[in-house]
């Protein structure tokens, strides 16, 4: 593996976890930016982490000419320590803030009000989902993470290969 990757997958993975403490430890989680963009933000964020590695690795490693298959697998490598780091982070913050923090929503004004905008769910039913809800939640670290995951994998591999075919350059 190369070093760089190694360091660079560091390097992102610790500005996701800083950036997902802000939004934790500030009270974000459940804004309408904390619930749905955070994440998706972090995920992007990985794509000129790539561009920054593969342009370093070009210039220093490879005298200035990197091929598309090694660009990619320098990303990849990079993608492999971020996203295995990140992971260990998504399940330890489930555990210790999000089951609390799920229970807390779904006993909200907010889940309620959401609740009310489905047309075919009667007001007798809502104590019934409710409690549906935060049995699943509770229980549910590994799948909290693997959702989590799933969504960096999609975005993190693709901007790779994108990444990875912009960044090469052919001698000269």
């Amino acid at each position: 593996m190369n070093k760089k990757a190694l360091l660079y997958g560091l390097v992102y993975s610790a500005c996701v976890i800083a950036f997902k403490l802000f939004i934790l430890l500030g009270g974000y989680s459940l804004t309408h930016f904390g619930f749905y963009y955070s994440h998706v933000l972090s995920v992007f964020l990985i794509t000129p982490f790539y561009f920054v590695l593969l342009w370093q690795v070009r210039k220093k490693d490879f005298n200035g000419s990197m091929r598309g298959r090694e660009g990619l697998q320098v990303a990849l490598s990079m993608f492999a320590v971020a996203a295995v780091i990140t992971s260990i982070y998504n399940y330890v913050e489930f555990e210790y803030a999000g089951k609390q923090m799920a229970v807390d929503y779904y006993h909200s004004q907010q889940f309620l009000d959401y609740l009310k905008t489905l047309p075919k769910i009667k007001p007798e039913q809502y104590p019934t989902i409710i409690q549906e809800q935060v049995s699943n939640a509770v229980t549910s670290s590994f799948k909290a993470t693997t959702g989590k995951l799933f969504g960096l994998v999609f975005i993190g591999v693709s901007s790779a290969v994108i990444a990875a075919a912009f960044m090469r350059k052919k001698e000269a």
